[in-house]
């Protein structure tokens, strides 16, 4: 048994490009194939968005989301709800007509284990966690910020069997900031 370590690698999109989006597509499909599991998944942003996350005009992702897979691009709300089958998923933002209007559409309305926690106006926490990886930065979970502006986000990746001390401290932050606004 290897004992679990933290790989990570810095991403920085100077106004755009393919290397976040395709850093998301991968890191968010991966745990599509890891089944249940008793760990949430994070998604922290000021602003939350629906956008295109997957281009399945090719059917390149149509095993992933058999039910989507004649639609040329799978939307972030999608692979949300469709993740909710097997995690908790939670959302971490503020009150504010873009993530109200994520928060709405139908899919994640549909979704079984989707919650969401405001935060105040100085929220201002920006992440995504899971058992398997961190993407910490700059990014706000948008098309904007995906795809448009120049962000930095570090990706730290689960090697190994365990939780690596970077993964467990942020649980602990993302589970202490989750409850303190419950």
């Amino acid at each position: 048994m290897m004992r679990a370590r933290l790989q990570s690698r810095d991403i920085w999109t100077h106004g755009g490009g393919w290397p976040l989006p395709d850093l998301l597509r991968s890191a968010l499909a991966s745990l599509l194939l890891l089944g249940k599991h008793n760990r949430p998944v994070y998604f922290a942003s000021p602003w939350i968005t629906d956008f295109d996350l997957f281009d399945n005009r090719f059917r390149d992702y149509a095993a992933l989301f058999p039910r989507l897979a004649e639609h040329p691009w799978i939307r972030f709300s999608d692979y949300v709800a469709l993740l909710s089958a097997n995690f908790d998923v939670r959302l971490l933002t503020t009150d504010n007509d873009r993530s109200s209007a994520f928060m709405s559409t139908a899919s994640l309305k549909a979704a079984p284990r989707v919650s969401c926690r405001l935060g105040d106006s100085k929220f201002h926490e920006k992440g995504i966690l899971a058992p398997s990886f961190y993407i910490e930065g700059s990014m706000n979970i948008t098309h904007h910020g995906v795809r448009v502006r120049g962000e930095k986000v570090v990706y730290h990746s689960v090697a190994g069997d365990g939780v690596p001390p970077k993964i467990a401290a942020a649980y602990l932050e993302f589970d202490r900031h989750w409850k303190t606004l419950g």
